[in-house]
């Protein structure tokens, strides 16, 4: 190919294409008005003339392309090589920092402790419904002898065992029986929550673990039972095998679980057992445990149960008293029941405090509805008048209205926390809830007219069910006015919300600022908000 050719293409010379053999690519650029140029910006094809230097070109570009894969080749091994080097030194001095870290001179005790903040929530242990080797405590045996040595060393890390059942057919092989025998060896005493299923093909899985768990029924310091009318079968007939039960909590699978006849009576004889909670749900079955030692009750049961539990149980410190399953009107109330040492009470029902005396009660939680309003000041000051109990904390649960709340906390005016939980949705509650945090504003109700609301309440809880029963801009504003507001003592404020949104970005952004500012605020949503909303501080926490 002659010159005027070659620069008609964009080349010059054959000596200038030899040089592209040494360049690191081959060269693309080709100046306008050149042949290439045509070709490369239009769609027409070449002539056949003109074949042959395109050819020559993408001849040198495949050999140039061949050379630099070969460089990459080698350049990836030799990268390969520096790669195990890197890995290699680093596993040295991995191995070395080990040799000097603080955790091996953590004492044992500080190291057990921190283990004991790995191990799961119950809750999360149901939610798997199967046993983990992946887990704490199992996964801190196998990190190292020394963690494997600590781990052994502490009974409280191996105590508790969850073992459900409750939602149909789990696989044997969920529950190892080896493994639950080897957490029972490393254990002292046992914490057990054991939930059945009353309707399932095949329950002898469930029977043969729960026959196990029974073997050491003598090392049981807490009980947490779901009940199924062969599990009572096993557990009814037993005596004097709890001494070592501390805490119990019962719950029935399902109404066909429950006998219509009989009790249980197998906890009579624990004698140290001083905690117990029985979730009859669907009827009352009467379960006797050694009531004067109690210093906790939970139950669903008619009210002359309860007032049988309540004379006999003087040393009783906290008190969930639901009335259920009774047709009986209520009796006249003659001589209150004196509880002496009581400090945290749930009641279903107002009328529960006609009956009661409680002179040294802090914690105060009942139902409210649509109920007359005089009638629950009426008993509420009658109480407290009776008991001249120091009432601190009101837990106000089901469908509180602002009218009813303001006139409450005038009424009690050594409240200093108070706990709303809304547990009805819908419009209507929406309209209840701002009214109440519009009453509780500062702004909105000039004291000269009716006074302070509550000044002093330090502490203020707001559950709902759903975030849009929240008016979050009445909220934000009713926080800041009283953390604000020199006359008011609120330093602490909660937001529990089961599902929903999340308040406003401008609204959470006022309450994150008053956060900084010192105000003690959280946001709590989901399962976590539920469940505090629902068992506030009246449910045991070792039942979740």
């Amino acid at each position: 190919m002659d010159e005027a050719k070659s620069s008609k293409w964009g080349k010059t010379s054959k000596a200038d294409r030899s040089k592209l053999q040494v360049k690191t690519a081959p060269d693309t650029s080709f100046a306008p008005g050149t042949r290439q140029y045509a070709l490369l910006s239009r769609n027409e094809p070449p002539d056949d003339s003109e074949y042959p230097f395109i050819h020559s070109l993408i001849l040198d570009a495949d050999a140039q392309l061949a050379r630099i894969d070969q460089r990459i080749s080698k350049a990836q091994k030799k990268l390969k090589r520096l790669e195990e080097e890197r890995a290699s030194v680093l596993g040295i001095r991995a191995r070395n920092k080990a040799i000097v870290s603080p955790l091996r001179r953590m004492p044992p005790e500080v190291l057990g402790e921190i283990f004991s903040w790995t191990l799961p929530s119950i809750r999360e242990e149901m939610d798997r419904r199967r046993f983990d080797m992946a887990a704490s405590p199992w996964v801190l045996a196998r990190i190292s002898s020394h963690w494997r040595a600590v781990s052994l060393s502490i009974p409280s890390l191996w105590s508790r065992v969850v073992v459900d059942y409750s939602q149909g057919h789990v696989p044997s092989s969920s529950y190892p029986r080896a493994l639950i025998q080897a957490q029972f060896q490393r254990a002292k005493n046992l914490k057990i929550h054991f939930y059945g299923c009353e309707i399932v093909s095949n329950s002898r899985p469930q029977i043969q673990m729960f026959q196990l768990l029974l073997q050491y029924s003598s090392r049981w310091e807490e009980l947490c039972l779901g009940l199924t009318s062969e599990i009572l079968a096993l557990i009814a007939p037993l005596r004097d095998r709890f001494s070592s039960l501390e805490r119990l909590w019962i719950q029935w699978d399902r109404s066909k679980s429950q006998p219509l006849t009989g009790f249980l009576g197998c906890f009579q004889t624990a004698r140290t057992l001083i905690d117990v909670g029985i979730l009859n749900e669907y009827r009352f079955v009467p379960i006797s445990f050694p009531t004067h030692q109690l210093t906790r009750y939970h139950l669903d049961a008619p009210w002359r149960e309860h007032a049988r539990i309540l004379r006999l149980a003087q040393n009783l410190v906290e008190a969930h008293i639901r009335v259920d399953f009774d047709g009986e009107p209520w009796p006249a109330s003659n001589e209150p029941i004196d509880l002496s040492g009581l400090r945290r009470l749930y009641v279903s029902h107002l009328e529960i405090l006609d009956f009661l005396k409680a002179p040294v009660l802090e914690g105060l939680a009942f139902w409210v509805e649509r109920d007359d309003l005089s009638d629950i000041l009426l008993i509420l000051e009658a109480f407290v008048d009776r008991s001249a109990c120091p009432l601190r904390r009101l837990y106000l649960k089901g469908s509180p209205d602002s009218h009813a709340t303001t006139h409450i906390l005038r009424s009690l005016p050594s409240v200093i926390e108070l706990v709303i939980g809304h547990d009805v949705s819908g419009r209507e509650a929406k309209k209840r809830v701002t009214a109440l945090m519009t009453a509780l504003n500062p702004s909105s109700t000039p004291s000269r007219v009716t006074g302070i609301i509550a000044p002093h309440l330090a502490l203020l809880i707001l559950a709902c069910r759903e975030e849009n029963d929240i008016d979050y801009t009445a909220y934000f504003q009713m926080v800041k006015e009283r953390w604000e507001a020199a006359a008011y003592a609120l330093h602490t404020t909660k937001l529990l919300i089961q599902s929903g949104l999340q308040p406003d970005p401008e609204t959470l952004a006022g309450l994150h600022t008053l956060q900084q500012n010192g105000l003690d605020f959280s946001l709590l949503e989901g399962s976590a908000a539920f469940m505090e909303m629902n068992i506030g501080m009246y449910a045991a926490s070792w039942m979740l």
